[in-house]
Order: C-alpha cells, then sequence, then structure tokens
C-alpha cells in the first residue's frame, strides 16, 4: 500500500500541471466551503428568504450545471485546456461575491439565482475539462493512485473550509464570511495562471509510464501550442 501511495504522489507532485490542478481545485473547494458551510443561516437569518424560495434559488441554479455538462467539451474544443480552465476557475470566487452583496428579501433572487447559475456552470465545465485532462495524460496502471492521491488533496480541504466557515460567522458575521469565500475563492486561478497548462490547447497523449514512474517525469511535459 505503502509503495503504491508514493506511486501515486510521485506522479501528480512531479507534474506541474496536475500540481497546479491540485493547488486550485483545493483552493476553490476550501473557499467555497467556507462559503456555502453558512449559506443557508444567511439566506434566512440575514436576507429574510423563506425555505421555498430558497429551494427555488438551487433549483434554478442547477441549471447551469447541466449547460455545463452539454458544452463542456465544445467549449473545450474551441478555446482550448488551459484558457477553459482559467476562464471557468476565474469566475468561481466572484461568484460569490453576488451573494454576499445580495440585498435582503425578494429583491436578493436575481442576485442568488444568478450567482448559482453561473457557479454550476462553471464548476461542471471545469471539473469535466480537468478530470479529462489527468485522466488523459495518466498510464493505465497508475489511474488509481493518481485519483486517489487527487481526491485526498482536492477534497481534503473541504472539512478544514466547512470549520473555518463556522468559526468565522461566528466571529466576524455571515455576510462577511460570505465575502471571504469568495476573495479567496478568486485566488484559486493563480495556480492554473502561473503554470505551463495555461499554454495547452489539446488534450495530450499519456506520459510514458517508464517517465511517469522516474526521474524523468519532470520533463515528460504534455505537448503545448505554440
Amino acid at each position: 500500500m505503502w509503495t503504491e501511495l508514493k506511486e501515486g504522489l510521485r506522479f501528480v507532485l512531479s507534474n506541474a500541471n496536475l500540481r497546479a490542478q491540485a493547488g486550485c481545485t483545493a483552493t476553490s473547494n476550501f473557499f467555497s466551503s467556507v462559503a456555502f458551510s453558512i449559506i443557508l443561516v444567511y439566506a434566512v437569518r440575514v436576507l429574510d428568504l423563506s425555505a421555498g424560495l430558497i429551494g427555488l434559488v438551487f433549483s434554478l441554479g442547477a441549471i447551469g450545471g447541466l449547460v455545463g455538462a452539454v458544452f463542456a467539451t465544445r467549449i473545450s474544443s474551441r478555446f482550448g485546456i488551459g484558457p477553459t480552465t482559467i476562464a471557468t476557475a476565474a469566475l468561481f470566487g466572484p461568484t460569490m461575491l453576488l451573494v454576499a452583496f445580495a440585498p435582503t428579501g425578494n429583491a436578493a433572487l436575481p442576485y442568488l439565482v444568478t450567482a448559482q447559475l453561473v457557479f454550476g456552470f462553471t464548476v461542471v465545465v471545469y471539473n469535466i475539462v480537468q478530470v479529462s485532462y489527468r485522466q488523459a495524460i495518466c498510464p493505465p496502471r497508475l489511474q488509481g493512485r493518481m485519483n486517489s492521491v487527487m481526491r485526498f488533496i482536492v477534497w481534503g480541504t473541504i472539512p478544514l473550509g466547512t470549520m473555518v466557515g463556522g468559526v468565522l460567522a461566528s466571529w466576524i458575521g455571515l455576510r462577511e464570511t460570505i465575502l471571504v469565500g469568495a476573495i479567496g475563492g478568486s485566488l484559486a486561478v493563480l495556480w492554473i495562471i502561473f503554470s505551463p497548462q495555461r499554454h495547452l490547447r489539446e488534450m495530450p497523449e499519456p506520459i510514458d509510464e517508464d517517465a511517469a514512474t522516474g526521474e524523468a517525469l519532470e520533463e515528460a511535459v504534455p505537448s503545448l501550442s505554440a
């Protein structure tokens, strides 16, 4: 088990693009959890919304995810892997700003529905592109080890963000905590911007397993556009 774990860690951490992907997703998950951990309490206590209206917001917002699932492949094919990843990741935080600055009462509905639509769309497109990318470059034998390491990194921040969100809400307030989540989430895209993945246009071929399991992995970067 330890040997297999080290193989997965070596594959992920030795590849600049996978490191950036893990950092971006982990950062986004952390700050999204900070905000979403208290969003229902915020909607009731600060925005003064009823249970029915809150349910309506989340129901309409789910449409964004469906649209993202339909068009993700076409978007990444048209604009490229790197630009699509940057564009979607760049919207994670700003969508939460709409929630943070929403007025009270029914006037909040356009803010919240728009935020949910955009957030759902961008998250689904981002996940489809990024998961497809890491599955494309990984040799079949290492798929499980690579994915387990990635899941541990990117999902491991979720409970931490949830805990921090609860603490911050008690300390600085509900609206202010949503704002912290929005600002922090906006920083996630920097991982991709400062990585070679920003130039990636097409889905690459799998990395040779001999390179993936040795020191040569650092040099085995997928082909990039000019």
